[in-house]
């Protein structure tokens, strides 16, 4: 599940946002992210001495996915900002344009 989750932030980051594929690869990594959250459910229901070490990683391994995601949607949220200032400004040179 773990290496899912992250070969699916790997492939988001590489496809562009405008592709649909990109909207597919969110809802697929929702879905990951739940059914992990899931799996982790029933690890706590009934924790023992063992389940420590694996939790701590797995902690570890949710604060990474956590930065990973949160770095992914920092930049896409910057491509939409450009995206709209270069279409603000491209509807300035329109307006410009047919003012002549």
């Amino acid at each position: 599940m773990n290496q899912k989750i992250i070969n699916a932030l790997e492939h988001l980051q590489k496809v562009p946002a405008e592709e649909l594929e990109a909207d597919e690869l969110v809802s697929n990594l929702l879905e990951l992210v739940t059914q992990r959250q899931l799996l982790l459910d029933d690890v706590l229901k009934a924790p023992n001495d063992e389940d420590k070490s694996f939790l701590e990683a797995q902690l570890a391994l949710t604060n990474q996915f956590t930065q990973a995601a949160v770095s992914l949607l920092e930049h896409r949220q910057e491509l939409l900002h450009v995206g709209n200032k270069s279409q603000r400004q491209l509807n300035l040179y329109k307006s410009i344009d047919s003012n002549r």
